[in-house]
């Protein structure tokens, strides 16, 4: 079995004079950043791998997760995630590496959105409910699915095991 975890950066800052690349988190992103790292410490969340946007504020996220982690996961930073599309990110999973079982995208909507979206099956449960209604600024989408090779996950072929946001998360560190 394969776990896609699929994390939304936290909120940035609206404008950069450097350019998009360059806004950083907010205050509140950066509390919310935490929060997420420390809960996925409490739910021993582990990627193997994890490949990253090189916009800052995806890269300052995903530092706030790692601090949480027990081990650091081989990371790769790709500028095609800035502004992946769905065919993009499909093309991104297919090439991960084989030997992760556990890959985390560090991204950007709309494109992480609809990419959770297209690979979810149907089904009635509140986290789909939620996911497909909203996927907001930082949330986790953790979806498993049955097949051993990242090439073989196909739209439709996942089953979405939960939808974090930071309202689902508490206030002080896990």
């Amino acid at each position: 079995m394969l776990r896609l975890l699929l994390l939304r950066h936290a909120e940035a800052i609206a404008h950069s004079a450097s350019g998009d690349l360059e806004r950083p988190l907010t205050a509140m992103g950066r509390a919310d950043a935490r929060r997420m790292g420390a809960y996925f410490r409490k739910s021993g969340l582990a990627p193997d791998f994890v490949l990253v946007s090189p916009a800052q504020r995806a890269r300052e996220t995903l530092e706030m997760v790692e601090h949480e982690l027990m081990q650091k996961p081989a990371c790769a930073t790709d500028s095609s995630l800035h502004a992946a599309s769905v065919s993009t990110l499909q093309a991104l999973l297919a090439r991960a590496p084989r030997e992760a079982q556990t890959l985390m995208i560090v991204g950007h909507n709309p494109g992480l959105a609809q990419f959770a979206n297209m690979l979810v099956g149907d089904g009635a449960n509140h986290d789909l409910a939620q996911m497909r209604n909203h996927f907001p600024a930082p949330c986790l989408a953790i979806i498993d699915f049955p097949q051993d090779n990242w090439s073989a996950a196909h739209a439709g072929g996942g089953h979405l095991d939960r939808f974090v946001t930071p309202a689902a998360l508490p206030g002080q560190d896990i």
